[in-house]
């Protein structure tokens, strides 16, 4: 009898195996209880919310995504109930977002529309491409069709009637709805306690903390690149421009992120920059491929005035650098900037962000040097040109216009990716950063840290063979 010999798996680099935590695929529509070790105090009761990608693979299907960032959405909801121990008790339920949407690659086996980083077939010939260009999005009345899960929020102003929950339905987090966004400007309104999609509109947002007012802008392609900035009102739901940004020299760029502080609006265009005015994107229906990171293009900061309709009120310049994660921002006149601003009516901006030499890192999160056991798992390790580092700028004398100064860089294991501060310090000076690292002992991060700015040391916590998720700061 014929024995058929299978073919070994290969071994996970580093003996850290992360292969499970890119392949979720199981759900928990019902909420049960979980373990807890240790215990949770009661003014941490509340429900968290956590979305991001599940898995990359097709079950039924040899059909895989490229890049972590087109994973397919899951939504997690842990509920903390507050008990008479003096602790709390932890309630967990998920949904994935896009059924239908793996489905459909299922029988057809491609992937519709626009994503960010998916490899287009390398066989389609002229035509196909040119049939693409033209296809390049799609209308769906499905939100499952619709994969957006980048970040989670509560409560986003100016969300159509028909998809708000009832009020008795609130429950405990008096929620009335529940948003996921992502870089595309598209909003994926889901029910925050059965966690079931409900409907799709379009925008992509910061949120204002105290006002909950939506900040956003929107990139329009061309000789010379458009950038709207605009706030939604959260108590009209009006949309208002605050800044047209075009011009000689405004060049369109990849930007995950901006800065928000009590007065301004502070947007950082690095110089990812898209190739031939962004008409690429519509070739390669992806953004890597469509980029191109120029280290000679200076990086440019619009300081922007959200209070009194006075548009951009100063610009900036750096060298070149990228980032995908601004952390947060505040003035030195806030009362609680812990030092005195100018004194000649002006004040100083003060802006935290992670940053990278190059955008390197948007190449290193291909699902084939994420995965342990992907076949170029080594091709960016140890790479300096993706290695973060924690950097405080300071934009002086605003509204005078100059060049940033750097007020302090960390450059540690402890400093990753993926940051939070405690929300109640956004647009506040804070002292603490909360993110995840890499130390060097996996293909990706193994390890949480709080990293000190005062101090500019870190703490990190690591367990052998882990892979860590993204935490929510509190202190």
């Amino acid at each position: 009898m014929e024995q058929t010999q299978t073919k070994p798996l290969p071994e996970p680099f580093k003996d850290w195996p992360n292969d499970a935590a890119f392949e979720t695929t199981a759900e928990q529509r019902e909420p049960i209880e979980l373990p807890v070790i240790g215990s949770f105090p009661l003014h941490v009761a509340g429900i968290l919310y956590r979305t991001g990608p599940a898995s990359y693979k097709v079950p039924g299907s040899k059909y895989q995504l490229h890049h972590w960032f087109d994973g397919f959405t899951q939504l997690h909801r842990f509920q903390l109930v507050p008990q008479s121990s003096e602790s709390c008790k932890v309630l967990y339920n998920s949904r994935r977002q896009v059924d239908a949407l793996i489905e459909e690659v299922r029988k057809t086996g491609s992937l519709r529309g626009m994503t960010f980083g998916q490899k287009r077939d390398p066989c389609a010939n002229f035509f196909q491409k040119v049939k693409a260009v033209f296809e390049t999005h799609f209308e769906t009345t499905n939100p499952e069709m619709v994969n957006v899960g980048v970040t989670v929020h509560a409560n986003v102003p100016e969300i159509p009637s028909n998809l708000k929950v009832p009020s008795r339905q609130h429950g405990q987090g008096g929620f009335a709805s529940l948003t996921t966004l992502t870089d595309a400007n598209l909003i994926k309104h889901i029910d925050p306690e059965t966690l079931e999609p409900l409907g799709v509109t379009r925008a992509h947002a910061e949120l204002d903390p105290i006002t909950g007012d939506l900040y956003n802008y929107n990139l329009a392609f061309g000789r010379h690149a458009t950038y709207r900035v605009f706030r939604t009102s959260a108590a009209t739901g009006k949309t208002e421009i605050l800044a047209t940004i075009t011009g000689f020299g405004v060049q369109a760029a990849y930007l995950h992120s901006f800065f928000l502080s009590r007065d301004y609006v502070i947007l950082c265009v690095w110089p990812a920059l898209f190739v031939a005015g962004g008409v690429k994107v519509l070739w390669e229906r992806n953004l890597p491929d469509a980029m191109r990171f120029d280290p000679e293009t200076p990086t440019r900061w619009y300081v922007i005035d959200r209070n009194d309709g006075r548009g951009v009120v100063a610009t900036f310049a750096s060298p070149a650098f990228f980032s995908f994660h601004t952390i947060n921002a505040w003035q030195t006149d806030d009362a609680d900037g812990e030092e005195e601003g100018p004194r000649d009516g002006t004040t100083d901006i003060i802006c935290d962000l992670i940053q990278y030499p190059t955008d390197e890192m948007l190449h290193r999160v291909y699902y084939e040097s994420l995965v342990s056991t992907g076949p170029k798992v080594e091709k960016y390790y140890g790479s300096d040109r993706s290695r973060p580092r924690l950097v405080r700028y300071r934009l002086s004398g605003i509204p005078s216009t100059g060049h940033p100064t750097t007020e302090l860089t960390i450059a540690s294991d402890a400093v990753g990716d993926l940051p939070t501060i405690n929300p109640r310090f956004t647009g506040r000076r804070t002292q603490f950063l909360y993110n995840l690292c890499t130390q060097g002992k996996s293909s990706f991060f193994d390890g949480m840290a709080k990293v000190d700015f005062d101090t500019q040391e870190g703490t990190i916590w690591s367990r052998d063979r882990h892979t860590p998720t993204r935490g929510r700061g509190r202190g």
